[in-house]
């Protein structure tokens, strides 16, 4: 686990039951420095993929809770707080793969967001190559951790989850 993270709470595990989108976890944590608490909501796929998700409790409500700002000067901490929460993950579940998208802030193009630079940076930095392989999406700011052992057992694995997402979102076609 990283040091420097806020710890943080498992709150529930909901089973989805929509097409491929099998589990939603939530987990909680507060921030000592700004006092704010978030929500990080892990979304469970097909192919043993987690879809890392935060956001403000204070913006749950909000349509673009995502892609607010919260002008605290902390995202190293508040990311590797989720990091350590997919490591987590990753010792109960040693199929695990993860992903997530760098949401775009108001007024800024989805392609290679603000947040995906310093998301894809610190997860290629503490994320080692022995256990995934990293692929990229800088076009829609997506970024995947893909499973090596997984890969072992199916070579189509990538394209897989890539064709997963495309049909089940509007965002990546």
């Amino acid at each position: 686990m990283l040091e420097n993270a806020y710890p943080f709470t498992f709150i529930q595990r909901r089973k989805k039951g929509d097409t491929g989108f099998l589990f939603c976890s939530l987990y909680t944590f507060k921030s000592t420095k700004s006092k704010l608490r978030y929500i990080v909501m892990i979304e469970e796929y097909e192919y043993k993929i987690y879809a890392v998700k935060f956001y403000l409790k204070s913006n749950s409500n909000s349509e673009k809770k995502y892609s607010l700002l919260t002008n605290t000067n902390e995202p190293r901490r508040i990311i590797y707080t989720c990091i350590n929460i997919m490591i987590s993950i990753y010792e109960k579940d040693k199929s695990a793969s993860f992903g997530f998208i760098g949401a775009n802030s108001e007024g800024e193009n989805v392609c290679c967001t603000k947040r995906y630079r310093i998301y894809s940076r610190l997860i290629a930095t503490y994320f080692s190559d022995k256990y995934f392989v990293h692929k990229e999406n800088k076009e829609k700011s997506a970024y995947m951790l893909i499973n090596r052992k997984e890969l072992e057992h199916n070579i189509d694995l990538i394209s897989q989850i890539e064709e997963f997402f495309i049909t089940q979102y509007e965002y990546f076609e």
